[in-house]
């Protein structure tokens, strides 16, 4: 029986590696719903009925047979009829009535009814089609594993992220997408059909079937004039079971409805959540001169105006997490990926003293901000050096530094390190101190913006073998670049 169910569980309520993907934790508890359905199926077919009749039956006299108030009795004599005859006769003729004479069968119908929906839905509108290729862009760019960084012959790191521009799948898989609501459509479609099945199920359990099953612990048989009184159905057995399906069906129908009102309220997800914020920090910034089109550039056909893409993401993003969904947008917007890297703006390094700062500003963007506040997400930087020092690896966490504060910059080390100070930064300034450096290795240094543990952006940048410093980027050399961007 155990097996039966794992074989069921993988081959009928299976589902690929795409799919796992972005499967939000709703559509998971879907699953081990329908499941629970088929095990109850399972464990109740081999009391079924119709397979093999646990009737016993006996002729009704005087008024020992009663049944919803109503007294039946024999006047004749006994027919003589062969019981084993009549209880097989009294199981088929209609006495017992069809929802407990096919109930176990019935439990397995509805599980495979609801996958069935499913099922039809993924096909009519090719949605599987969309997945895989989306799902083998994200396997390609390792969105959803780690990051590495590469070393070359000559020791220093070359930065390979997630948020690359993607290449032409990337560019195909855009393409495929725009003016399309196929999978949107599929997926709301299917949601509704769900809830609407499941309801009308809900109400003819409770409306009839355990109506019936109450009512069935003794049955009587018409058998050609003759009344006996049958019992030995397991009905009270069925009547467990029915309540437990009554929840098992409830419970669907909640995830159903949390599924409709996530679809149709955007605001209910988390990366939904960011991307408005993020839209209303443009606007505030850039004022209402522009269409949205405009102000957000690449990104409004990406997510904004493209319900197909958007719903992907968001599913993305509930069952693995804001980040990789973050990681996919930099694939597809180049501007997107800018604003939410870091910027290194000195470098100050002594092969003499083995030692290197880096000073690097966090993203000036409201994708920072929109992170930094929503429950739940955490944000972070890591700078390291590469190939390791003796110190290797700094985390900071987001903070604002006035300008004389907290970063005053290799001089407070040692008098004899003033030869490669450099001015005070003022901002959302972190500082990163290595030390340990060896002469005649080439060193580079990255600085990672990393959401719950998963870096979804990244900037290197090569240590020369005496100093160098990166000249600072004013605001009106950002507001140019972010410009020419877009």
């Amino acid at each position: 029986m155990a097996a039966i169910g794992s074989l069921l569980m993988n081959k009928v309520l299976g589902h690929s590696e795409a799919e796992k993907a972005f499967r939000p934790w709703w559509d998971t508890l879907e699953d081990f719903l329908i499941y629970s359905l088929v095990l109850l199926g399972i464990i109740t077919v081999p009391t079924a009925i119709i397979t093999g009749t646990p009737l016993d039956c006996s002729l009704c006299h005087e008024d020992h047979c009663q049944a919803n108030g109503e007294v039946f009795f024999n006047n004749k004599t006994a027919p003589g009829f062969n019981l084993w005859w009549v209880k097989k006769y009294c199981t088929m003729n209609g006495s017992v009535d069809p929802f407990m004479l096919y109930f176990p069968y019935f439990l397995l119908l509805i599980a495979l009814g609801l996958v069935f929906i499913e099922r039809v839905f993924s096909r009519a509108f090719h949605a599987g089609t969309k997945l895989e290729k989306f799902y083998s862009l994200l396997c390609r760019e390792n969105v959803l594993g780690e990051v590495k960084a590469v070393v070359t012959d000559g020791g220093a790191a070359v930065c390979r992220t997630s948020n690359s521009d993607g290449g032409r799948e990337a560019i195909e898989l855009r393409q495929s997408f725009n003016h399309s609501n196929n999978y949107f459509i599929s997926y709301l479609m299917r949601t509704v059909l769900k809830t609407i099945f499941a309801f009308l199920l809900l109400i003819y359990i409770c409306a009839d079937g355990l109506s019936i099953l109450t009512h069935a612990d003794t049955i009587i048989c018409d058998v050609h004039g003759y009344f006996y009184e049958c019992s030995g159905q397991p009905a009270q057995f069925y009547v467990y079971i029915l309540y437990i399906t009554i929840i098992i069906t409830c419970m669907y129908i909640l995830c159903n409805i949390y599924n409709l009102v996530w679809i149709l309220l955007p605001q209910f997800g988390k990366l939904s959540r960011l991307m408005i914020s993020y839209k209303q920090s443009m606007r505030a910034r850039e004022g209402n001169s522009k269409t949205d089109k405009e102000l957000l550039g690449d990104l409004y056909d990406i997510y904004y105006n493209n319900r197909d893409l958007r719903l992907l993401l968001d599913l993305l993003a509930t069952s693995s997490g804001v980040a990789p969904a973050i990681s996919v947008m930099t694939l597809f917007d180049k501007g997107f990926r800018e604003a939410i890297r870091p910027k290194i703006k000195h470098i100050v390094a002594s092969r003499e003293l083995g030692i290197a700062e880096v000073k690097f500003q966090e993203p000036k963007s409201g994708v920072r901000a929109c992170l930094a506040s929503l429950p739940g997400v955490h944000l972070m930087y890591v700078a390291e050096i590469i190939p390791p020092a003796a110190s290797a690896v700094e985390a900071f966490e987001s903070k604002y530094v006035e300008e004389g504060k907290d970063n005053i910059g290799l001089t407070g080390l040692d008098v004899e390190k003033s030869d490669i100070e450099f001015s005070m930064l003022k901002g959302h300034i972190q500082r990163a101190c290595f030390e340990g450096l060896k002469k005649g290795i080439d060193y580079s240094v990255k600085v990672s913006t990393v959401v719950n543990g998963k870096t979804i952006s990244e900037v290197c940048e090569d240590i020369e073998e005496q100093h160098e410093v990166i000249p600072e980027e004013t605001d009106e050399t950002e507001d140019i670049t972010e410009n020419v961007d877009k």
